[in-house]
């Protein structure tokens, strides 16, 4: 009995709040930094997703922790340094662009240049063939006179 009463007095308290009066609990852009920050860190609490795509309770107050730091005019590159400090660099979505992640950067575009180059070596190389190679060589008599009337059957 108490619980219909409950569940009728919240749902007439509910009616009375218009939605345009509820107030977001973090401006919109404190929203639009956290959602970046989320979209280019990997979760430490989902291996191999994103903090924005992670379900975990864990990655749930670790967004809130980011949203409160952004909130108190933390930088997000400072919000950045720090998860990468207290999580590790694993953290990352993409190599750095400095040191050692310079290497994931450029070896793939290298790798792509000089396997361009080597099939342009080896085509000029072996260059076009030529007709009287790729020829297909004349028929003698007795086999010109078989096609003829193989032919001649269809």
């Amino acid at each position: 009995m108490y619980a219909i009463l409950l569940v009728v007095g919240l749902a007439a308290v509910q009616d009375t709040i218009p939605p345009d009066r509820v107030q977001p609990r973090f401006p919109p852009a404190v929203e639009t930094e956290a959602s970046k920050i989320f979209n280019s860190t990997m979760s430490p609490f989902c291996p191999g997703l994103l903090i924005a795509n992670c379900p975990s309770p864990g990655a749930a107050l670790l967004k809130d922790r980011v949203r409160e730091w952004l909130v108190a005019g933390i930088s997000p590159d400072s919000v950045r340094a720090e998860l990468y400090a207290v999580y590790g660099e694993q953290l990352r979505a993409t190599p750095s662009a400095g040191g050692f992640g310079l290497l994931a950067w450029l070896v793939p575009g290298l790798g792509l240049l000089l396997a361009g180059l080597g099939l342009a070596w080896w085509l000029r190389r072996t260059g076009p063939t030529s007709a009287a190679t790729s020829a297909v060589p004349p028929l003698d008599a007795e086999a010109q006179a078989r096609l003829e009337r193989e032919l001649t059957r269809l």
